[in-house]
């Protein structure tokens, strides 16, 4: 039989460019956070986070931002014995 189980991480956020480069997550008092005007860097960043996570196979839920933090909910299948 097959369940879920569940992971929750933080990731602190790269730390800021300099000025002018642009910024590469943006998030709004609400939590809403946007990725704009990225360099390849940034973007790197969280493709590489996806990736590893993938990797040992966890999909992502959901994601928030709080204190330059990304909190991340994953979850994974994984198999039951069955009884009898």
């Amino acid at each position: 039989m097959m369940q879920w189980e569940y992971q929750i991480t933080f990731h602190e956020l790269p730390a800021a460019q300099p000025e002018g480069a642009g910024k590469v997550i943006e998030c709004d008092q609400t939590g809403s956070c946007f990725v704009h005007d990225a360099s390849g860097e940034g973007i790197q960043w969280l493709a590489n986070l996806f990736r590893e996570k993938g990797i040992e196979g966890w999909e992502l839920v959901q994601s928030g931002y709080h204190n330059r933090e990304v909190l991340c909910i994953w979850k994974k299948r994984i198999e039951i014995g069955k009884k009898g």
